[in-house]
């Protein structure tokens, strides 16, 4: 008999819009905002929502990862029915979500005899987690043990590649991310970064574009310089025209390649703007 293995993601990985929302074996851990006294999980409160409530008020909404004894609960709940779990977490540089994960899966495995919990921190965000866990409980399906679908994760971790354009830099001057000036002198000349998640999780520059139009591009020439694909994922702020694009020109170029769209929650949001959109790839093993 082989191990019985759950999945645990956060909704940064925008579950709520794909069809793993009701796969019996996945559970999702929710992050929260707040703006003034209102507080909310994330999905009761639209991304539209969100960007109306900056527009009128002219201040973010502060995010948090979900409460640690929300996880301890889940968590307990599971081991002691005797199922293993793998938690995929969004980037430890985005969220504190992985940290806290990690500390809650020691204190429940000192807790329970035989508890086995495994914590990976993506080092992506958005859908592209879905698709990890996505292949995830396809391992498991299979039989393969823990051991293996943990290491399955890991390798698909260093697979996947994240590059991601915004349309304004006013969000990530408001959250801290950048300088006023910054924010200032991008919308002055109309720059577009492409920003890339790195190997150890950091996010960094990777180019930059004086249009809309040529930052999509960009995303597609960088998307296609990354080899044989197994799988794409289109995350994206209320920009449904451009990710319908994306969807074509890769499918043309990568046929038969899994393509998700999805959009992205009020957390990330909070921090990237209206007009965000990604191109993340995972590139086939070797």
């Amino acid at each position: 008999m082989h191990d019985d293995i759950h999945v645990i993601v956060d909704s940064v990985s925008d579950v709520q819009d794909t069809d793993l929302m009701n796969h019996p074996r996945l559970h999702v851990l929710r992050l929260i905002a707040r703006h003034g006294n209102e507080e909310w999980f994330d999905g009761d409160r639209s991304t539209a929502y969100l960007f109306d409530l900056v527009k009128k008020t002219g201040k973010l909404p502060a995010t948090s990862q979900p409460p640690i004894g929300h996880i301890i609960e889940l968590y307990t709940g599971l081991v002691k029915q005797g199922i293993k779990l793998v938690v995929i977490n969004c980037d430890s540089v985005l969220s504190g979500t992985y940290q806290t994960c990690c500390v809650a899966a020691k204190q429940v495995m000192a807790e329970v005899p035989g508890a086995d919990i495994r914590v990976v921190d993506s080092k992506a965000a958005g859908c592209s987690i879905c698709g990890m866990a996505k292949e995830a409980l396809k391992a498991v399906d299979e039989g393969k043990t823990i051991d293996e679908v943990e290491a399955y994760v890991l390798d698909m971790v260093k697979r996947t590649k994240t590059y991601f354009t915004l349309d304004t830099l006013e969000y990530l001057a408001k959250g801290g991310r950048i300088g006023a000036v910054g924010a200032l002198l991008g919308s002055i000349f109309g720059i577009r970064p492409i920003i890339h998640v790195v190997e150890d999780g950091n996010i960094v520059p990777y180019d930059k574009v004086r249009t809309r139009k040529k930052a999509l591009k960009r995303l597609l020439e960088i998307a296609n310089e990354q080899g044989e694909l197994e799988e794409i994922f289109i995350p994206n702020a209320m920009v449904p025209e451009d990710a319908e694009y994306f969807r074509a020109e890769m499918a043309a170029r990568h046929p038969g390649v899994p393509i998700w769209i999805t959009q992205i929650g009020t957390p990330l949001a909070a921090h990237l703007g209206p007009g965000a959109i990604g191109l993340f790839v995972r590139q086939k093993a070797k």
